[in-house]
């Protein structure tokens, strides 16, 4: 799956990817950060991403122009993913981990040198290992964006439950520390430093943000689902339903 952060975690439990044109702004309408990444999956060519955040949603749109989107609804902690192809909602809601944590795991964080700035945000980079494995290289500006910031936690970690249903079900050896680490016992942690202006995971994934603007007007309908396409859940899928 291409686009949501973090990157393994969606890709496991859905193929979507993409942008619904932003139609005009309607009177009246909510305000939004807007951020615009730069993306890569696997060390592939690179593909634009936009992340829409409001008080009270988070709307995804990897590889824009595909009409597919991810909608967090951060108030019910659900989320939504859209596929315009096949007209289905895969629905995720948050739920608590009983996936029992591996007896050694350790989780460190190494700074590294100062990489300049960011719209005038001091940018440094980290190195996030598990055990002994990096997980991720990070070039992060400590107070840029903290409300997007809160809000992509919240993402990772109601995304976290049903991460930890999928590790439950998968044998043995086949999720790696970081997987576990990324997905599951630590979401989120990509942001621990602050706004990661660049991050790098140990499959070559990569995220950048390329530029961002704060309170534009944005069309209510965006965080509309469509009501004709079919709802289903995680546990369908794994249950062959």
């Amino acid at each position: 799956m291409r686009g949501a952060l973090p990157y393994r975690a969606f890709r496991r439990l859905a193929a979507v990817a993409a942008l619904m044109a932003l139609a005009s702004c309607g009177k009246g309408g909510p305000h939004a950060t807007i951020l615009y990444m730069r993306e890569r999956e696997l060390g592939g060519p690179p593909f634009p991403t936009r992340i829409i955040v409001t008080h009270r949603f988070v709307r995804i749109d990897p590889d824009t122009g595909t009409g597919n989107y991810i909608l967090f609804d951060r108030r019910h902690h659900v989320i939504y993913s859209v596929d315009k192809g096949d007209h289905t909602i895969l629905v995720i809601r948050s739920h608590l981990i009983t996936l029992p944590k591996p007896a050694h795991f350790h989780n460190v964080v190494k700074p590294g040198r100062v990489k300049g700035r960011f719209k005038g945000h001091k940018l440094r980079s980290f190195r996030l290992f598990t055990n002994d494995q990096q997980c991720y290289y990070i070039v992060a500006a400590k107070h840029l964006l903290p409300g997007v910031v809160s809000a992509l936690k919240a993402y990772a970690n109601t995304l976290a439950g049903e991460q930890a249903l999928t590790a439950a079900n998968t044998p043995a050896g086949l999720e790696t520390k970081c997987d576990l680490a990324d997905n599951v016992f630590d979401p989120g942690r990509e942001y621990s430093e602050g706004f990661p202006v660049r991050v790098l995971d140990y499959e070559e994934n990569e995220k950048v943000l390329t530029g961002y603007k704060k309170d534009v007007p944005v069309k209510r309908n965006l965080f509309v689902l469509p009501a004709h396409y079919v709802q289903y859940s995680p546990g369908e899928v794994r249950d062959g339903g």
